[in-house]
């Protein structure tokens, strides 16, 4: 059965890439692939996000593929989901996202009976810009954002049939230019916000004549933070969140000063 159900999926895929936007290795750019592994039948599926000129972040009926489950219950899958809430196997989102926004995509993950050890494996790497990131967020574990490169491909973790199937984020970046300038202003030099850890350090700032201070998520969501002085013209603030890129804004001296750090989870 195992057998018969993996030459299904490679047909449909293969019929997709063939006949739908072009999606084989040699022609493709911006395209990431991820494979899934594990648990004790050993099964394997695959998934693939790629940003396209004229995609929406919607179901596109002639460049998306619909994901098809498994007839197995003791198969592993995954998914990503679009806009609209479809199920996508292959999932094209809009090009021009790829350089101006944050692009969170729900990965969905379901296993058979009594779950196990899986392993999510991440290629494609190449196909992107040096500039852009890509990142996993584990909603279980809530460890956290982690970084995903060509040395850095892999995420094993344990699941089984209980876990939400809603259980994966993958960020997709370029911090390079997400930031536009309405986003972040370095008009007033002066002050100075740098991070270490999970704590932002914001220096020439008089807590006095500083109003008020916002920490922001890249979805422009407050997070929660708590702030003191570590000598007169320090500010340390410490944020209660994941790792992540975050957007601080604070008012001094009539001044709106706005920046974007990344901070970990240590």
């Amino acid at each position: 059965m195992k057998a018969i159900i993996t030459l299904v999926m490679f047909t449909v895929v293969s019929l997709f890439f063939t006949s739908g936007q072009l999606m084989n290795r040699d022609a493709s750019t911006d395209l990431l692939k991820i494979e899934v592994e594990g648990g004790t039948q050993g099964f394997e599926d695959e998934a693939y996000i790629h940003f396209a000129e004229g995609a929406t972040t919607a179901y596109d009926q002639a460049i998306d593929a619909i994901k098809w489950y498994s007839i197995d219950p003791e198969a592993t899958m995954i998914w990503t989901v679009a806009s609209d809430n479809t199920h996508l196997a292959i999932n094209n989102l809009p090009l021009e996202d790829l350089h101006n926004n944050l692009n969170t995509i729900p990965m969905q993950f379901v296993c058979g009976y009594g779950g196990g050890a899986y392993l999510l494996t991440f290629s494609e790497f190449d196909t992107f810009d040096e500039s852009v990131e890509i990142w996993l967020e584990d909603q279980v574990t809530g460890e956290g954002w982690l970084r995903l490169t060509p040395d850095n491909s892999d995420y094993a973790f344990n699941g089984n049939p209980d876990d939400p199937a809603d259980r994966f984020n993958i960020h997709i970046l370029d911090p390079t230019a997400i930031t536009g300038a309405g986003e972040v202003s370095d008009l007033y030099e002066p002050i100075q916000v740098y991070s270490a850890g999970k704590t932002i350090y914001i220096k020439n700032v008089q807590p006095e004549t500083t109003p008020g201070i916002q920490v922001c998520n890249m979805h422009g969501q407050q997070v929660q933070h708590t702030m003191h002085c570590t000598s007169q013209h320090i500010m340390k603030v410490s944020v209660n969140g994941p790792a992540g890129y975050y957007i601080i804004r604070l008012m001094a001296d009539q001044h709106v000063y706005t920046k974007k750090i990344f901070l970990k989870n240590f």
